[in-house]
């Protein structure tokens, strides 16, 4: 597991520093998965065969942890996390949500719904250590995470300006995020989409000093 967390991209390992100790496994496991969930729609030029690939996570997110095999770090931190008393429903979400992304562009409204209702709150879902449901508000700012992420990584212009201008919808009709302090990785990133949609436009880069300011300040006072 630490291995997959050393190669977690720069912005995920800053945020996840802010992680309260008892959180980070659990975070750790979440940045990790959805990265490598992303990986595979990424690494995908057969749709039967990306879906194959995450049907294999689906296999093991649903089967017992004596039937999931061993020798996988995520894996084993899956187990452990299970073992402990963690849910796994919400990663079934996540992952519902990255099979839609086997889709072929351009998409309709329902496309991008059924993807920012499945990510987004699953995500956000299992980041929380309450295991309490997602408040309306919480569901919304996820959602509108998921479009925003979407955004940055996605390498259409179209598609690219369609789902952040589906984010920025959203955002403009919420208040700034409010989790507790189980949930300032998720405020961190609520934070900088925020900003976004503030400027108008997606921040170039994010590991630049005054993006690393802003999650470090937040990160450390959650304002």
């Amino acid at each position: 597991m630490r291995d997959a967390v050393a190669q977690l991209n720069p912005l995920y390992r800053l945020v996840l520093a802010y992680a309260k100790a008892a959180d980070r496994p659990r975070y750790g496991l979440l940045f990790a998965l959805d990265a490598r969930f992303a990986d595979i729609i990424r690494s995908t030029t057969e749709i039967l065969i990306g879906q194959m690939r995450l049907t294999w996570w689906r296999d093991i997110l649903t089967k017992s942890v004596a039937d999931r095999p061993a020798g996988e770090p995520l894996v084993e931190t899956v187990n452990r996390l299970e073992e402990q008393g963690q849910g796994l429903a919400p990663l079934l979400s996540l992952l519902d949500g990255w099979e839609g992304m086997l889709d072929d562009f351009p998409w309709d409204d329902r496309q991008f719904d059924s993807y920012a209702d499945a990510r987004g709150p699953g995500f956000f879902q299992f980041a929380l250590a309450d295991g309490q449901p997602l408040s309306a508000e919480q569901v919304e700012q996820a959602r509108a995470w998921a479009l925003w992420d979407f955004a940055r990584h996605c390498s259409d212009a179209a598609m690219r300006q369609s789902a952040f201008d589906r984010c920025a919808a959203i955002v403009r009709s919420l208040p700034p995020a409010d989790f507790d302090r189980s949930g300032r990785p998720l405020s961190i990133l609520c934070k900088l989409m925020h900003h976004d949609v503030k400027q108008g436009q997606l921040t170039a880069d994010l590991y630049s000093p005054a993006s690393a300011a802003r999650i470090i300040w937040h990160g450390m006072t959650g304002r």
